[in-house]
């Protein structure tokens, strides 16, 4: 038997003597029946959608141009198409004025996270200038809509996660006034 064992076995009763704080047990057990919360962080969440957009741009670079390297020419843009456009256009106008809503502690990483998506229309207006020039392509269409619903999906996951922090904190003011 080591020393260090031994001092313990000799000293065991002041080993058990303290208890834990007032409302341990319970804090612990509130811990355990919560359901684990899946973490993405925002900022790699906003690259991958960026990163997917500009692959998507660059691949419509490429279509854009016909075999001969002659620009093909620009037409109109199907109504459905722009209606379309519209509906995600607003959908992500109000994703972003709740994102912006909220009360970040360090407002660098507010401005950081707002500032990354407006970067995100860029590759819409990449994608819309692909779309003027080959209206009729479904495979340009596709990818303004994906783009849409990634961005969305993203814009999604930052609101949730800022809305799981706003109630951690919530909770965790609570229990330092009690």
């Amino acid at each position: 038997m080591g020393n260090l064992e031994k001092y313990i076995r000799e000293h065991r009763l002041l080993f058990d003597s303290d208890q834990p704080p007032s409302g341990h047990f319970d804090r612990f057990r509130e811990r355990l029946d919560q359901k684990p919360v899946r973490k993405i962080r925002i900022r790699h969440a906003i690259q991958v959608a960026a990163s997917v957009a500009i692959i998507m741009a660059s691949g419509f670079v490429v279509i854009k141009v016909n075999r001969n390297g002659h620009k093909v020419a620009e037409t109109e843009i199907p109504a459905a198409v722009l209606e379309a456009d519209r509906y995600y256009v607003s959908q992500a106008d109000a994703r972003y004025d709740r994102i912006k809503d909220f009360s970040f502690e360090n407002q660098e990483e507010k401005t950081l996270l707002l500032n990354e998506l407006e970067d995100l229309d860029t590759h819409h207006q990449q994608l819309m200038n692909d779309l003027k020039a080959n209206p009729e392509d479904e495979r340009v269409i596709n990818a303004l809509i994906r783009h849409y619903q990634l961005k969305l999906e993203v814009m999604d996951q930052i609101i949730h996660q800022l809305e799981q922090l706003k109630i951690n904190k919530s909770k965790n003011h609570e229990k330092e006034n009690v």
